[in-house]
């Protein structure tokens, strides 16, 4: 009885009930693309650390996150080959370049580089056979994921980095995010030859641990063989340091944070505004319910599921416009923007609070709803 007589109450206006299903639509929609974006930058802002394969990283005692990583003596990395348990060191470099291509002067794409000692067992089994293409000075690997503004992924193609000429070599695959519309991989001279900083310095030396020594153990070792201008992380410590300062220190996490805040605001006022519409245009209804014995109680229930019918017929639209948004988001950009269950549940229990409270906002009107109006 009570839903169905929430259900007529919601189709009898069907323009306006139209309208009002579009305007929540649209909100939710918001919602979904800002924490989409802020998901998949959490997951973009540990791409790199994400390509390497290794059990603890080595960073200088200063370092914040990628962006801001300082160097280190690079002799540390003596001291950690030694240490027992250690497989492998490598050694790798970081900073941000701009790619150009000499036949198209002016035109430049911010560039993720990596400085990279070639050591084949920390990246992925495909991408191995390229290492070897790059071991010639001023050579380097692309990603086949950089944006298309990049031009054609040709071998031998010449381009510069930072002005520095360079010819591709090969390609490999580990994805672009936020930070840069690009990646390249170079070996250390060539990374030196174009950073131009102290080639003693390291921005991480990657360690991956022997067969049968937890990380953690090795990572007591290393604190206990190294002097306290390096820090010692695990791969996951390192994952989980990065997402952190990226989404809530830097500006585009905040920014995401408070874009996905609005949309929820715009969200639960068009929602009060419709049931409060609503319930002001049943005033008279409402009290006769009240006259012939309904409870107040029932009254609310009817505006709580009608508010529910409107939360349902928005959410569902608007789930379903995010798939295909994302879809095209991963098309133009190729940054990795998926929907996940996660996403989509707290999306919906969202959708759930902005119902309530809105709901419980508009029925306060109800009160006004007295019997002896009708007289």
């Amino acid at each position: 009885m009570r839903i169905f007589l929430a259900w007529h109450n919601t189709l009898q206006n069907k323009k306006r009930t139209a309208a009002a299903v579009a305007g929540i639509t649209f909100s939710v929609l918001l919602i979904f693309m800002q924490l989409g974006f802020l998901q998949t930058a959490r997951t973009n802002s540990t791409i790199v650390y994400n390509y390497f394969d290794f059990d603890l990283a080595i960073v200088s005692s200063r370092f914040e996150s990628l962006d801001t990583a300082w160097g280190f003596d690079k002799a540390r990395l003596v001291h950690v080959r030694v240490v027992p348990g250690v497989a492998s060191a490598a050694a790798l470099d970081y900073d941000r370049v701009r790619w150009g291509d000499p036949k198209l002067k002016g035109h430049t794409s911010a560039t993720m580089m990596l400085g990279y000692d070639l050591t084949p067992d920390f990246v992925p089994q495909a991408d191995r056979a390229g290492l070897a293409s790059i071991v010639r000075k001023d050579t380097l690997m692309l990603d086949r994921f950089s944006n298309p503004s990049f031009g054609e992924q040709r071998i031998g193609r010449e381009v510069t980095l930072d002005g520095h000429p360079v010819a591709l070599a090969a390609l490999f695959g580990m994805g672009v995010g936020f930070q840069a519309d690009g990646a390249v991989m170079v070996n250390l001279e060539t990374f030196q030859a174009i950073n131009g900083r102290d080639p003693r310095d390291e921005t991480f030396a990657l360690v991956r641990a022997s067969p049968g020594v937890a990380p953690e153990l090795l990572k007591a070792r290393l604190r206990e063989a190294l002097p306290g201008d390096v820090v010692i992380f695990t791969k996951p410590e390192l994952v989980s340091r990065e997402r952190d300062y990226y989404v809530n220190v830097k500006p585009v996490g905040i920014m995401f944070r408070a874009g996905a805040f609005v949309a929820y605001c715009v969200g639960a006022v068009i929602l009060y505004q419709v049931l409060a519409g609503e319930i002001s245009n049943r005033l008279r209804e409402m009290a006769t319910l009240k006259a012939v014995g309904f409870t107040p109680w029932y009254i609310y229930g009817v505006g709580v599921q009608q508010a529910l019918l409107f939360a349902t017929m928005s959410y569902v639209p608007a789930f379903i416009l995010s798939l295909g948004t994302f879809w095209l988001v991963y098309w133009a950009s190729h940054i990795p923007m998926f929907m996940t269950w996660s996403l989509a549940g707290f999306v919906a229990l969202l959708t759930l609070v902005m119902t309530s409270v809105s709901s419980f906002l508009a029925l306060q009107k109800v009160k006004r709803a007295d019997p002896a109006d009708l007289f």
